[in-house]
């Protein structure tokens, strides 16, 4: 297996959002976002969604992103880059690639 450099590859800029904690008077939790981090990463287009593929809401276009590991990576988290939002449907920690995460992400409207 050939070694690729991984470093090099992490050529544009995320960030990446939570759900906020906090609740609204009425109970229900808000629908605010808060900022956790911005990082750098590799992005590809993996092709397009169908409803009845993936559970896949819509055939919006769906993103392989590999990014430098960090705990703070999670399902429903929601990656915004160039004005897109994304959102993480996949966390992949590969032990064959310790050094990284691959997110498999969805667009948002």
């Amino acid at each position: 297996m050939p070694v690729t450099e991984f470093a090099g590859s992490l050529n544009q800029r995320i960030e990446l959002w939570a759900h906020s904690q906090e609740r609204l008077p009425s109970g229900t939790a808000s629908q605010e976002r808060e900022f956790l981090l911005s990082c750098r990463a590799a992005i590809v287009l993996e092709g397009f969604g169908t409803e009845s593929e993936a559970m896949s809401l819509s055939a919006m276009p769906r993103y392989r992103l590999a990014v430098r590991k960090l705990p703070d990576f999670s399902v429903g988290h929601q990656v915004r880059w160039r004005g897109r939002n994304l959102l993480i449907r996949q966390v992949v920690d590969d032990p064959v690639q310790p050094d990284r995460l691959i997110l498999r992400c969805e667009e948002q409207r």
